[in-house]
């Protein structure tokens, strides 16, 4: 019995054994599912100013590398979370970002949307940091680093206070019928934008939020009858009853913005010249002190600014009426009897009574010309010729920008008055010089970048620094008169 007894005890210890091995193999063969590689996060930007006007543009982007789990071969799924800096993500934004993602673009847009908690105006610092987490739940959530960005959010786009407006008054078409007020036209892509574009009569106007009651509430200036530069709105009901006020009957474009509190008032008729007639009026002028006999000016067939007159000066003084009386304004010169090189004018009523004077010596023939756009005259004197030698300059010129290698002018060898460039002229400006000197005068058009087609030109110094432009680059014939103040270009 016994032996029997031994026989059984070294049997259950050899099947013990035997199964421990067995065990210990099956440990060995099962893979451990764990974290090979967190994310490694990366950013574009440490800090971004979001600005609304700039909404669809990208200025962020997020990218990570790739994590690693061993034992697992489900896909991993990221999340990016943030938080205020020093917060600890103890209560972060999560936003899913997909599977097998490792890079996220964000427009400003996109962004400011992101950030709707935070304040706007104000750059604050946050902290980011990517999530994973496996498909199949082997392993725990786990994270990237983090970085940290400071943002600056524009406001939100709260929904604006009012849908409808409309103006009233006895400018608008609808004059002060508050029943069917003339309705202003909300933007389709901005809705604190609101326009009207028609003709408005002289009188005053303000826009009103309800139809039909009085009593409701009013966009208005801040103050009664405002300056053109003051584009303050305010929104009140009662008194004071600011209005804006229209001074000229004609064609405007008025643009309410809800979200800045301005209005804009803009005059889209084509700008009027002051006067439609003048007359050359003094002693040294064909009809002398004769407003009866006043030599008149012809107004130009292309520009309503600009008069020209042309004949012969005697010794005397001379100034330009506006209308045949004494006690109206005159054209005159900034200074008594300037040299007649000088273009600045000035238009006023009684004194001071500055005239233009033509001496003994510089009695002749002359062309006056006047820009009432500009304010400027030039004098002429047709004998002979201003200036013998001219340059043309500017980035279109083959000098460029550069007085020491402006190109000269060719004087015409039967008109001395004609001066001509053939060549080269590349995209760019220019402008035709009478001396190497900055501050002297320029041969320019009467406006900036005109038509090719247009012949005027004026003399002049300083502002309005006018130019000529050219758009496509080749070889051109200038031809400029500065008798008859005109220029030919044309592209050979």
């Amino acid at each position: 019995m016994k032996t029997l007894n031994i026989y059984i005890q070294r049997l259950l210890g050899g099947m013990l054994l035997l199964c421990l091995a067995m065990l210990s193999s099956c440990k060995k063969d099962k893979m451990v599912t764990r974290v090979a590689a967190e994310p490694k996060l990366t950013t574009s930007a440490t800090s971004v100013l979001l600005e609304r006007e700039k909404a669809a543009e990208e200025v962020l982007t997020l990218s990570w590398s790739a994590a690693s789990i061993s034992g697992s071969n489900g896909a991993i799924t990221y999340f990016l979370q943030w938080d205020r800096k020093g917060n600890n993500f103890s209560n972060p934004a999560n936003i899913k970002i997909g599977r097998d993602i490792l890079k996220v673009v964000y427009t400003q847009g996109e962004l400011n949307d992101m950030m709707v908690t935070l304040p706007s105006d104000v750059p604050t610092d946050i902290e980011l940091r990517v999530v994973g987490a496996t498909s199949d739940g082997s392993v725990a959530p786990f994270y990237s680093n983090t970085v940290s960005l400071s943002v600056t959010p524009y406001p939100k786009n709260i929904p604006p206070p009012f849908n409808q407006l409309w103006i009233v008054g006895s400018a608008a078409p609808s004059g002060w019928n508050i029943d069917a007020p003339t309705p202003l036209v909300q933007d389709g892509n901005d809705p604190y934008m609101f326009t009207f574009t028609g003709k408005l009569t002289a009188g005053e106007f303000k826009v009103p939020t309800v139809k039909g009651d009085w009593g409701g509430a009013f966009y208005r200036p801040i103050e009664n009858y405002p300056a053109e530069t003051d584009k303050r709105v305010q929104l009140s009901a009662g008194d004071p009853d600011n209005k804006w006020q229209i001074k000229v009957e004609g064609n405007y474009k008025l643009t309410l913005n809800l979200r800045d509190m301005t209005m804009d008032i803009v005059n889209t008729d084509p700008p009027v010249a002051p006067f439609d007639r003048l007359w050359l009026l003094g002693d040294a002028s064909p009809g002398g002190w004769s407003l009866d006999n006043a030599s008149p000016m012809t107004v130009s067939p292309s520009d309503a600014f600009i008069f020209t007159w042309e004949g012969k000066l005697i010794a005397g003084d001379f100034k330009i009426a506006t209308e045949k009386s004494f006690d109206g304004a005159f054209y005159r010169p900034t200074t008594n009897a300037p040299a007649l090189s000088e273009t600045a004018i000035q238009l006023n009523a009684g004194d001071p009574d500055h005239k233009w004077n033509i001496t003994t010596a510089t009695a002749g023939n002359y062309k006056i010309t006047l820009n009432l756009r500009n304010s400027t005259i030039s004098i002429v004197n047709t004998d002979k010729p201003q200036y013998t030698k001219l340059w043309i300059i500017g980035d279109a010129s083959p000098g460029g920008w550069s007085l020491d290698d402006a190109v000269e002018l060719v004087v015409s060898p039967t008109d001395p008055f004609t001066f001509t460039y053939t060549g080269a002229l590349t995209a760019g400006e220019f402008k035709i010089a009478t001396e190497k000197n900055f501050g002297g005068k320029f041969y320019r058009p009467t406006t900036n970048h005109p038509e090719l087609t247009d012949p005027s030109v004026q003399l002049s110094a300083g502002d309005p620094d006018n130019k000529w432009q050219i758009t496509s680059a080749g070889n051109y014939k200038l031809t400029l008169n500065i008798k008859n103040l005109t220029i030919s270009i044309v592209k050979q």
